[in-house]
């Protein structure tokens, strides 16, 4: 999880960059959020859905690649997660040429963002990319809840959505199909505060969101967003229910806001300066990298080593993947429709 959570962390610092720099117009930075991303796509395996949004690049990342494969150096031990045709390096590629609006990203440039899906079933890849932040994949990741459910499979699907997408009435109908059907569903709500510029005291009357489950039917349970071992252990635990048959869960996993709803706009400022001390304090990597420090289950220098490794890669594939060749405009649409 530490390799996944540095890697994420890099990616996301690549494309800030990127914006300060001019290249790219706009991103919504994962800052923050890794914590939550990458410890509830550990918790799922091979088969599994995901289904993401903006700031789930943690998740992406983890459901795509295996450490070993690429760092086999450094994780001589770590078995594959993903099947053997998954190349890793080619994978990462591609995305960051998704991110770049390359001709050989998942959308082959049609747009440059997560608004894409990637499905290779033999590597166990079931990846289900966002129509909009707003609640509208919840309905979406409950039909394929149910439709592994239909199968006799024991495959779940986990989704995403931010505290804002939880006051639109796909939250409610979504989460409601999901739990009279008893279909293995996690929905996991990243509540950082703020829903773009409105505080959560603005956009609901209850005390938690987790509270919500309790009206479907369902667990609700809220856990500290930055503590990676603790968002892990629910995700789990949630996943080991829809694979018995129990139905979904409602997971509230509270953040931090590092940074504001996009790169460039001033939502940030909302934050007066000790809330934003605060958070920068809770850092999930910096703090599990503390927590991993103070068990002797890693060195400081292996720290390093990882961050380097971790920042090279990206800076390889991410500047590999600006010389990539642009769409052409007349190319024939394709892969629009299914057959």
């Amino acid at each position: 999880m530490h390799f996944f959570l540095r890697l994420a962390r890099e990616w996301d610092l690549r494309f800030e960059r990127l914006v300060r720099l001019g290249a790219v117009s706009k991103w919504y930075s994962s800052v923050g959020n890794e914590g939550v991303t990458v410890a509830a796509a550990t918790a799922i395996e091979a088969g599994d859905a995901l289904i993401s949004l903006h700031r789930d690049s943690g998740a992406i990342l983890r459901h795509y690649l295996d450490a070993g494969r690429l760092f086999p150096d450094l994780f001589p031990a770590v078995s594959q997660r993903r099947a053997s045709q998954v190349e890793p390096r080619g994978i990462l590629y591609r995305l960051a040429c998704q991110m770049l609006g390359k001709a050989n990203g998942f959308s082959a440039g049609r747009e440059r963002s997560y608004h894409y899906s990637h499905f290779d079933e033999g590597a166990g890849i079931i990846h289900v990319g966002m129509i909009s932040h707003l609640g509208a994949m919840i309905p979406v990741a409950a039909g394929l809840a149910l439709a592994f459910k239909q199968r006799g499979s024991d495959r779940v699907a986990v989704n995403f959505v931010g505290e804002g997408g939880t006051s639109t009435g796909d939250f409610h109908e979504g989460l409601n199909m999901a739990a009279v059907l008893r279909v293995p569903f996690i929905l996991i709500i990243e509540n950082n505060g703020y829903a773009f510029s409105t505080p959560a005291r603005e956009q609901y009357a209850s005390q938690t969101l987790a509270e919500r489950g309790a009206a479907y039917g369902i667990p609700g349970v809220r856990v500290d967003g930055c503590d990676v071992v603790r968002v892990h252990e629910e995700v789990a635990r949630a996943v080991s229910r829809a694979r018995r048959g129990e139905g979904p869960t409602l997971i509230e996993a509270v953040v931090g806001r590092m940074r504001g709803h996009s790169e460039g706009d001033d939502s940030i400022q909302l934050l007066d300066a000790a809330e934003r001390q605060r958070h920068e304090r809770s850092d999930p990597l910096a703090r599990f990298e503390r927590s991993l420090l103070e068990v002797g289950a890693a060195t400081q220098k292996y720290l390093d080593d990882i961050a380097k490794c971790c920042a090279e890669l990206i800076v390889e594939t991410v500047d590999s993947a600006m010389k990539a060749p642009d769409p052409v405009p007349e190319t024939p649409l394709g892969g629009i429709y299914a057959e």
